[in-house]
């Protein structure tokens, strides 16, 4: 049977959030993807800038992952799922931390 958006979302965020246990890399994601927004709403004003952002954003989730999670990112062997499924932890963790409501499972 073929998964709704929804199932296909639950499942793509929960196989991220497994991948990213240590609360230190956790942490330094959250940062990363802070990096990478900021990285989208400068593009057009300042390409110089967004790129130091975008280089930012690779170096915290890389440390993250190699030396404390000791594992590989998943933007090595699937892009678009470090890419969606990271956004969309970062911004579900924001509002958890705006809100004090938990989000994420």
């Amino acid at each position: 049977m073929k998964q709704t958006f929804s199932q296909r979302w639950r499942q793509d965020l929960t196989d991220y959030q497994q991948a990213h246990r240590n609360p230190l890399n956790q942490l330094l994601h959250y940062f990363a993807f802070l990096f990478a927004a900021l990285a989208w709403l400068t593009l057009f004003w300042d390409w110089r800038l967004t790129l130091v952002l975008a280089v930012l954003h690779y170096v915290f989730s890389w440390i993250g992952h190699f030396v404390f999670e000791k594992n590989q990112p998943a933007s090595f062997r699937r892009p678009l799922l470090g890419f969606y499924a990271g956004f969309s932890w970062f911004f579900l963790r924001t509002l958890e931390l705006i809100t004090g409501k938990r989000f994420l499972p």
